[in-house]
């Protein structure tokens, strides 16, 4: 049975989301040791430094999401049950940085499909809790795992449908962010398919910074933060960076 990681990366005129991948993956090969493929187009492959033994698969984004204004390449994590080569496959953000060996311990999972439902401000501003936002509780599709089985293929043709009447089900579970989200998209394929009752998660919360914490230092062991006047660091912890910045940290 193989196992492996995979991971979405496309630059857009305002971020060069390749350097934040090159961060992503040298602190996968350090601590979780596991192949990787990333799924990207030639326009961002060609900035990609070299990075050792990747494999790379290549599709054209769908665009016109937007965050904040900006442009955002987000909406294929559907398409990740056709292109992961592996029989488990671990997907990820680039933008979550891996300090630790303890998501390789998900990928021993006899569940077909595991995905977050919290996560944890680490500013203790509860910027997350996103209760009163919608009907439904939010997944993070920023980390999830799958095996390669009918059920998993049934969450993201779900998924697929979810997105294509997206416009429905915003109004239906009253969802005030009228951008496409993955997170919403996986938490209502997985409600809808589940009955309504709950469903498989990972025992995880996944420790995150806010877009509005600057990142003043990156190293292999850890990552130093800056909000308002107070500078803090978090070390061998896994942790999500929402600043893009961090690209040129």
């Amino acid at each position: 049975m193989t196992k492996g990681i995979l991971l979405f990366c496309f630059d857009t005129k305002d971020f060069e989301y390749h350097k934040i991948l090159e961060k992503c993956v040298h602190l996968l090969k350090k601590n979780l040791k596991l192949e990787i493929t990333v799924v990207t187009n030639f326009e961002t492959f060609k900035k990609i430094k070299p990075l050792g033994f990747i494999n790379y698969k290549f599709i054209e984004p769908e665009a016109g999401n937007k965050k904040n204004g900006l442009d955002w390449k987000n909406v294929d994590r559907h398409m990740a049950y056709e292109l992961s080569p592996y029989d488990t496959t671990l997907v990820m953000d680039i933008d979550y940085f891996v300090y630790t060996d303890n998501l390789k311990q998900l990928l021993d999972t006899k569940y077909d499909f595991l995905i977050s439902k919290h996560a944890y401000d680490l500013t203790n501003r509860d910027v997350f809790d996103l209760r009163r936002s919608s009907m439904i509780d939010m997944v993070w599709a920023t980390v999830f795992v799958f095996r390669k089985t009918k059920k998993s293929k049934m969450i993201f043709d779900m998924v697929k449908y979810v997105k294509k009447y997206y416009g429905y089900f915003l109004d239906l579970y009253r969802i005030r962010d009228r951008r496409f989200r993955n997170d919403y998209a996986f938490a209502i394929a997985l409600e809808q398919l589940n009955g309504f009752i709950s469903y498989d998660t990972m025992p995880l919360t996944l420790s995150t910074l806010p877009p509005d914490c600057k990142i003043v230092k990156m190293s292999d062991t850890g990552i130093a933060w800056q909000y308002d006047s107070n500078l803090n660091y978090i070390e061998n912890q896994d942790v999500h960076v929402l600043n893009k910045e961090i690209a040129n940290v």
